[in-house]
């Protein structure tokens, strides 16, 4: 039978951080889980097991669990210093104010960190959508996946104030 110490060491363990915020590998595949959920709920919305309006409430959610991934509000991952929260929104705040304006977000809707990380998660779900579009559009199914990648990456790469980018245009 272990001692205590053994048995907190081990639950201390589990429970520390495990993922690299400043990693971009960790960031794509972050990205990756959020677009295979998007285009799970987009076919369970075209075979009528999902409401439109309940598929736009997990979009919403899913925009939430991303964006409080970025501002460091997840035990699992652990914070890049000096860029998750606080800077990376404001950076973004800068980087998509085009973007943002083009969409209809308006600066009062900005207010907040929280406010502009999650605006900028829900954008990278309309990418996902606009995507899906193109794809569809084509009549192949191909070329989604690697595009897919591609977008996951660059949003990954946004994340990290890399140079990126964009599949994607809106």
């Amino acid at each position: 039978m272990p001692n205590n110490q053994e048995t907190n060491t081990e639950v201390h363990q589990e429970s520390a951080p495990q993922f690299d915020l400043s990693d971009v590998s960790v960031l794509t595949e972050l990205f990756e889980v959020v677009l295979y959920d998007v285009v799970r709920r987009s076919n369970m919305v075209s075979s009528s097991q999902l409401k439109q309006e309940e598929a736009v409430a997990m979009d919403k959610q899913s925009a939430a669990f991303l964006s409080a991934v970025l501002a460091g509000k997840n035990e699992q991952f652990i914070a890049k210093p000096y860029w998750t929260g606080d800077p990376l929104a404001g950076y973004l705040k800068l980087y998509m104010k085009e973007r943002f304006e083009k969409v209809g977000v308006t600066e009062k809707e900005l207010a907040d960190t929280r406010a502009i990380l999650q605006a900028a998660c829900f954008e990278f779900i309309c990418d996902v959508y606009a995507l899906m579009k193109k794809f569809a559009q084509l009549e192949s199914a191909e070329g989604f996946q690697s595009e897919g990648k591609r977008l996951c990456l660059m949003w990954a790469e946004r994340m990290l104030g890399l140079k990126e980018t964009d599949p994607i245009q809106i």
